[in-house]
């Protein structure tokens, strides 16, 4: 399998080797080809962040490795002109992707990329005439894995137009060819690009939704707690962790069946979600376990938790008709809580309150 270091090595390789940039600029288009697949797998396998950043990287290497040679080339040829922007491009580049490392903000960053990098393939085009014009195909194609379809799409077709207008090099290129490659590029990769988009989708739902009740699973869990707790410590948010546990499901399970057990579950989230506010998250622990994230607490928080514990008391039943009560181990937020701390401050809480009889909520201290 090509590897994308692989890959930009290769591409550095021809670009050096190379004395005629049309068909370097030929294996460059091949090369953001292969590029636009071998980043779409790369989608099944990471986050949508740190996908992106990947990207993100992978422009910067290629950057440095197709674009750079041609600016040092171009100088030593006595066109300072192409040679500037080649350089303005690598540096621009380079400081965009550095910025997006360091202030994680990967979703600006790559918009203003994809209108950076096209601005950049006119202004060559225009000022080097035909022999930079190949270059338009790979960076339309790259416009695709840096932003939405549709604004890719948008992008392409303001850069195609101003190259139209302002280029000169349509007294050796048909211009009805260029239209119609272009087009043809930009609607192949905006098909592409859109069904890679829904599969990523759906990928990220299998990835964090629990099967079973529809509610998050653990590894949402664990990504959101680190997101609440650096929220936290940055503004000093009080936010509440709570483990709930259904009592006695042990014996729904052994006496109605595992299918009523599963249904019960099922309820048990239901209820909860209808009870909880819109930026508060339910996620499935672990068999009847679930835990809360409750953000943005305040004074009424002993309230709101057991109002959530009554609902559940009052709406969740057994085949039967028999009612079903949860435990629950609550902990508020500390400055200097950890993921693993806060919820063993929770999990004693609730064996706390198991106890002490079920039924109830504990605080942790």
């Amino acid at each position: 399998m090509l590897t994308t270091g692989k890959l930009a090595l290769s591409l550095n390789t021809f670009v050096y080797a190379s004395h005629n940039e049309k068909s370097a600029c030929q294996f460059v288009i091949l090369g953001g080809i292969i590029i636009t697949f071998t980043v779409s797998n790369l989608m099944i396998n990471q986050l949508q962040e740190k996908y992106q950043l990947s990207l993100l990287w992978l422009l910067s290497s290629v950057a440095i490795l197709g674009v750079f040679p041609f600016g040092v080339i171009r100088y030593l040829e006595g066109n300072l002109t192409a040679a500037v922007i080649d350089i303005a491009l690598v540096i621009g580049i380079l400081v965009l992707v550095a910025y997006a490392h360091q202030s994680k903000k990967i979703r600006v960053v790559s918009a203003i990329l994809a209108i950076f990098i096209n601005i950049g393939v006119v202004a060559i085009a225009q000022a080097n005439g035909i022999d930079s014009f190949l270059w338009v195909y790979p960076v339309f194609a790259s416009t695709f894995i840096l932003v939405k379809p549709i604004e890719a799409l948008s992008i392409n077709v303001v850069a195609g137009a101003a190259l139209a207008a302002l280029s000169d090099i349509f007294t050796a290129v048909s211009i009805e060819s260029y239209a119609v490659t272009i087009l043809m590029l930009s609607l192949s990769a905006f098909v592409y690009a859109s069904h890679s988009e829904k599969q990523f989708r759906l990928l990220d739902t299998l990835n964090t939704i629990d099967a079973l009740t529809g509610v998050f699973n653990r590894r949402a869990m664990s990504a959101d707690i680190k997101a609440a707790l650096a929220t936290s410590e940055r503004n000093g948010t009080q936010q509440l962790l709570a483990i709930l546990d259904l009592d006695y499901f042990k014996s729904v399970n052994d006496k109605y069946g595992h299918a009523a057990g599963d249904e019960v579950l099922m309820n048990f989230a239901a209820i909860i979600t209808s009870n909880i506010r819109q930026y508060d998250r339910l996620y499935r622990f672990g068999g009847e376990e679930f835990v809360l994230l409750i953000s943005q607490t305040n004074d009424q928080q002993h309230t709101f938790i057991n109002n959530v514990r009554a609902a559940i008391k009052q709406g969740l039943k057994t085949p039967d008709g028999k009612e079903i009560t949860v435990s629950l181990g609550v902990a508020p937020w500390t400055p200097g809580t950890t993921e693993d701390t806060w919820l063993q401050r929770a999990d004693e809480a609730l064996y706390k309150a198991k106890a002490e009889g079920r039924d109830r909520t504990v605080f942790s201290d």
